[in-house]
Order: C-alpha cells, then structure tokens, then sequence
C-alpha cells in the first residue's frame, strides 16, 4: 500500500471518528426552591434542590432549547402534555422525570430525557 492510500485511509477513519452528531436540541429543567434553598444543575437536564422549607413540593419548568432543525411535532410521554416550554409541580422525594420525543420535518425523531429532584428537610 502507497503513502497516498494510507493517508486516504486514515483521513476517512478520523473524519468518521470527529464527525458531529446530527441533532443538538436540549430539554432544559429549571427547578425553584425555597427562600435560602440551593439550586444544582438548573439550565441542564438534571436539576436537584434543596431547602428547609419542610413542605411536600417547590416550582419548576422544562424547556426545549437548540432548536437547530423544523419540528412537525413535540410528543411528551413525561413532565410535560405539550409544547416547547411547560410549568410543573415538583414533588418532594419523588421522581420527577422528563421525556420526549421531537418529530422533525426531515423525518427525523430524537428522544429527550431529564429529571428533577428535591428536598425540603425533613
């Protein structure tokens, strides 16, 4: 084998190993605690808090961000009914997960996921 063909060859396997995924959108969880509660992971699809609120539930929302292609249509099996952006009620000690599926025009579907968790001191 030449030079030229070794380097064909290898270009094509790097090329292959650094290529982009084809998708880039991102479910955001934005999760809001009690007065003097902290917050870890907001912007991000797990998101946990705690506060010493001793209550059995806090605020939160979920968001469909990086939107990069057309969407025919936003299917949610958890967190949300519809839409891009929904409120939610986050349950103490609880799971709270999110997932959805995202129909693109292209024909294309990606699938979503995160989860919200929180303490309240008890």
């Amino acid at each position: 084998m030449n030079v030229k063909k070794i380097l064909i060859v290898l270009s094509l396997l790097v090329g292959s190993a650094v290529a982009l995924p084809a998708f880039s959108t991102d479910l955001k969880c934005n999760l809001n605690v009690k007065a003097g509660g902290q917050v870890i992971g907001n912007g991000t699809n797990r998101c946990g808090g705690l506060d010493f609120s001793f209550g059995t539930s806090t605020s939160g929302s979920w968001e469909i961000v990086n939107i990069t292609k057309s969407i025919d249509s936003v299917n949610w099996i958890k967190g949300c009914s519809s839409g891009l952006y929904c409120s939610v009620t986050v349950r103490a000690y609880a799971s709270n997960p999110a997932e959805v599926y995202i129909h693109y025009t292209d024909g294309s579907i990606e699938y979503l996921d995160g989860s919200m968790f929180y303490e309240t001191g008890y």
